[in-house]
């Protein structure tokens, strides 16, 4: 299975929580917060003898700039071991810790393992009263937890996220069939009341959110299969209803705004737990879809 490289902080941190309290069990786990004089070096301990620490690297494609990157990381973090000891004396009470685990995302270059070995090997000099004589530091990844992911998979609680799409992509469909298509049905219905300009901006938003709608539905189709299948059953009930029924209004920003309250409500009743953003972007991008076929289409101006 392909995993998603890039992360924000944020997110990668509460997945990666995820993953350790599926592994070790809830009740094994402990996050160490932040907010107050940061975090010392680690972001989860198991009560088994391990220390996480989560990093997900800006870099994503440049494999010598991400090892860098985490090598840093690691140099860093290991050092707060020793410089917030007497914070983490207490944390750690009773404790003998055996390995700091650097958890990221992907991890490409073996010389990043190499380094965070040799870097908390050296810790095992300091005699951190914390750390046992066997006290090593690895480097793991999504790779290494391909149990636990398809487990958060199959229950649909992995991250769900829609992926912006770019605006090379929204200018390359500009002048393709879907902008086309869009522009002549919006053109057909707002011709008399906006402006080329602003019938253009309408239609980039449409294809924006056409093409976001994609990506949010390829993402539920690999990572929530159960929620992919619920969503497509939900947008198709729809669009049977408006082609046995029709819109209930002939007015072309009514007709518009009533498709996507509807699709935006039904997501919400049939998927009560999608984010608000990731239904709206459906909807509207759905919208898009059904300007570009047959559901959806305005009478001429002068009819």
């Amino acid at each position: 299975m392909k995993h998603k490289r890039a992360w924000d902080g944020g997110e990668w941190q509460s997945f990666a929580l995820q993953l350790v309290q599926h592994r070790h069990g809830h009740q094994n786990i402990q996050c160490v917060p932040d907010k107050v004089a940061g975090d010392a070096g680690i972001e989860f301990i198991f009560t088994g003898g391990t220390l996480y620490q989560c990093y997900a690297p800006a870099e994503t494609s440049d494999v010598a700039k991400a090892a860098e990157a985490q090598k840093a990381k690691a140099t860093k973090d290991l050092k707060k071991l020793v410089t917030y000891k007497d914070k983490l004396i207490p944390l750690l009470k009773g404790l003998s810790i055996d390995r700091w685990i650097l958890l990221c995302p992907f991890l490409d270059n073996k010389e990043v393992v190499a380094h965070v070995r040799s870097k908390a090997i050296a810790l095992r000099s300091e005699n951190l009263p914390f750390l046992s004589n066997q006290f090593e530091g690895l480097v793991h990844s999504q790779e290494d937890f391909a149990a636990e992911i398809e487990l958060l998979r199959q229950q649909s609680m992995l991250p769900m996220k829609i992926d912006l799409s770019p605006a090379m992509d929204i200018s390359a469909a500009q002048g393709g069939e879907i902008g086309q298509k869009i522009t002549e049905k919006l053109t057909r219905g707002f011709e008399a009341i906006e402006t080329p300009e602003k019938i253009a901006a309408r239609r980039d938003t449409y294809i924006r959110n056409h093409l976001s709608r994609e990506n949010a539905l390829e993402n539920l189709r690999q990572n929530h299969p159960a929620l992919w299948e619920r969503s497509i059953q939900c947008l198709s009930a729809e669009e049977q209803r408006l082609a046995a029924v029709g819109a209930s209004s002939s007015l072309p920003g009514d007709q518009l705004k009533e498709s996507v309250a509807r699709i935006e409500a039904a997501l919400s009743k049939d998927l009560p737990d999608m984010p608000g953003a990731f239904a709206t972007t459906v909807a509207i991008g759905t919208v898009g879809e059904w300007l570009m076929r047959c559901p959806l289409d305005f009478p001429e101006a002068n009819k």
